[in-house]
This record gives C-alpha cells, structure tokens and sequence, in this order.
C-alpha cells in the first residue's frame, strides 16, 4: 500500500513503496464494441493495427515502446499473465490513447469480477481508485492543498488556474476530486479546509501515479531552470564516487533533511508554493558485483 499522508502543513508520501479530463466521448455504437472485448483481445487489436501501419512494427518494438521485455507483453496478450495498473498506463502513454480508450484500459485492471457482482459499494470503490490515481499522478492537487495555507487563497478556478499556470477546468476538477476523496472539506460556513485523511490505494496504482508525478516535478525543474531567476530557485548538483553500502542511511538521512526544511521554509507567512526536490541517482554501472534493476 502507498498512502498519501498530510499532516501539519506538510504533504508527504508513505510507501510500505495529456489530456486530464478523462470523459468519455465515444458513440454508444462505439462504447458497446468496444465493451465486447478482453483486455487480451483489445490489446492484441491494437497491436493489429499498428503492425497494418506499419509493417515493421512488432511485438518487441511495442515492448520497448512500453518498457517491459517481449515475453512479458507476450504473456499478457494471450492471457497467462493479468495486466497490471502499471502497465495499463504505460500502454496508454505509449500510444497516445484517446480518453475513453484509456479509460477502457484501465477498467480491464479495475475490474476483474464478472459484471452480475459488481455493487454499488465496488463500483464507489473503483471510482475511488482511479481518483486517487489522477490526484497523485498530477501536480497540481499537491498545489492546490498547498495553496490553502497562503492567506490570500481564493476558492476561485480562475484564481487558481492563474497561481499554478493550469486551466480553469483543471482547477475545477481538481478541487471536485480531493472533495471526493476526502482531503478537502467544507466548513458549516462552507469554507474550504484541508483534512487529515490519508489517501490510499494499492501500490500498482500509487507506483504508476507517483512516476507520473515525479516526471512532472523534474520537467517542471527543467523549465525553471530557463524561466525563473536564480534569486527564486536553487538547482544544484554534485557527483561523487560512492559506497553503495551508504544507499540505505543516505536515503534516510535525506528524509529527514526535507522534513526539516520543509518545516523551516514554512515559517511566517506563506506566500508562494514551492516543491522541494533531491535526486541521488547513479551515472555510472556499478562494480560490486551486483545487478540492480530498476523496478
């Protein structure tokens, strides 16, 4: 399980590890073809497709386009293997999916029992998850629950959207999601606040939410590094040989950094958003004899 955690005025992530609007626009015709199909028979339709295309387009090219090896892809396709939430989102990347058609995908994960014994209660539920999904997976809800702390906020999707450079319908949206889930409330004066729900769901789907998400933050990185002033930011680096050995403290003692900086930054009037972010990653193959592969 992965559990968004808010606690003080700190948003933190605790692991035991485009298109926004997600409608769906096809023609009933549409939805009830698409509807008769598998997960296994729908991917390897897809797969049909691209390969009439494009004759050289293959089963391996998809795999890389996916980033997993041949075989598992195989084993998907023909049904010896279940589709993971992961997976589902690569594919949906990879292939630049429609909205409906990515939301068909991702139901082939969320729904595994036959349709006579999906409840109201299971239905909530698979609602639920992919809201969780899309809150941790864009910025912007990690924005929005920050923005609440600067006394100027304005519960307006306009305000909003200007503040964080998004749409107003993301905003919107925004708002009704963490509403949903529970991480926003409302007064008896109908103001809005910020509660101590956790937010959780599986690890298959917080792990790709949070890629997703880690993604954004290093392109955001990117664009601040040409943007904004070097008064307004602090993007700095150092490389070091090290004893890997050292992976698991380090890691650790970083955690404690950004909490206590989190905490220093957030002293006295609030009046800007910030995302603070440490990256230890290696540049070189190591020589320890070990093989680590990326999860």
């Amino acid at each position: 399980m992965v559990t968004l955690c808010y606690q003080s005025s700190f948003l933190f992530l605790k692991t035991n590890d485009n298109q926004f609007m997600e409608t769906n626009t096809q023609t009933d015709t549409q939805k009830k073809s698409i509807e008769t199909h598998s997960s296994q028979s729908w991917l390897e339709n897809l797969l049909a497709e691209k390969i009439k295309k494009n004759p050289q387009f293959s089963l391996r090219a998809f795999s890389r386009m996916v980033d997993v090896s041949p075989a598992v892809l195989s084993r998907v396709l023909s049904g010896k293997r279940k589709l993971t939430f992961n997976l589902a989102v690569r594919i949906a990347d990879a292939l630049v999916l429609a909205p409906f058609e990515r939301e068909l995908l991702y139901s082939f994960y969320l729904s595994n029992e036959p349709a006579d014994a999906v409840t109201e209660k299971s239905k909530k539920e698979k609602e639920l998850s992919m809201d969780c999904f899309n809150a941790m997976k864009e910025w912007y809800h990690y924005g929005i629950t920050q923005l609440l702390y600067i006394e100027s906020f304005k519960e307006d999707p306009k305000w909003i959207a200007k503040m964080l450079s998004i749409s107003e319908l993301e905003a919107k949206l925004a708002i009704d999601r963490l509403l949903r889930l529970e991480i926003l409330d409302r007064n008896e004066f109908g103001k809005i606040y910020r509660t101590a729900t956790h937010l959780s769901t599986s690890t298959d789907i917080a792990s790709a939410g949070i890629r997703h998400f880690q993604k954004q933050i290093l392109e955001k990185s990117i664009a601040s590094l040409e943007t904004d002033d070097i008064s307004e930011r602090d993007i700095t680096s150092i490389t070091i040989a090290i004893n890997e050995d050292q992976i698991p403290q380090a890691k650790a003692e970083i955690k404690k950094f950004r909490m206590k900086m989190s905490e220093f930054l957030a002293t006295g009037e609030k009046t800007r958003v910030y995302n603070l972010g440490i990256h230890l990653i290696p540049l070189s193959k190591s020589t320890n004899g070990d093989i680590h592969e990326l999860s």
